[in-house]
């Protein structure tokens, strides 16, 4: 096995650990989410950006290791991919469902949240919508003249 192809392995199974503690994070913001918990988001936020900086320094050094296999393999490194490096070297097999297997389940939580977080707008929005008194968006003002089309509201401006 060559230098290369272990310090790639290495590389690889860090990768998976910080994913590992990414989703972690990703799944306790969820709750923080849920709880309207503004403190823990920022702070989990924060904590995020550290691994995240930690993982984009792994993805160049990877880059630097499939280069040099690459030339050994005499293939451009752009053009492999984990699971043909997995073909040639079995010793891969593992880190590379260990790492599809949390870069999935991170999609998954990171979507649920994105949602979560639209629909929170969504309610800050409304509820905008409601105390100003504003049928459509901040900027325009609602039509006078049409009483038979007004809404309800919390606070009436117009006194």
């Amino acid at each position: 096995m060559s230098e290369g192809l272990q310090n790639l392995n290495d590389n690889l199974r860090e990768q998976v650990e910080l994913y590992n503690k990414l989703l972690t994070l990703e799944e306790n913001k969820q709750k923080a989410l849920i709880k309207n918990n503004i403190q823990e988001i920022e702070l989990i936020t924060a904590q995020e950006e550290v691994f995240i900086i930690k993982v984009n320094a792994l993805e160049k050094e990877r880059l630097m290791w499939a280069e040099q296999i690459g030339r050994e393999l005499e293939k451009k490194p752009e053009d492999l991919t984990l699971a043909e490096l997995a073909c040639y070297f079995p010793m891969l097999e593992e880190v590379r469902i260990a790492l599809d297997q949390v870069v999935v389940r991170l999609k998954e939580v990171h979507e649920i949240n994105a949602q979560l977080l639209k629909q929170a707008m969504k309610i800050v929005d409304y509820t905008v919508g409601l105390l100003t008194h504003q049928e459509s968006n901040t900027y325009t003002h609602p039509d006078k003249g049409k009483d038979e089309n007004k809404k309800r509201h919390l606070m009436d401006w117009r006194i």
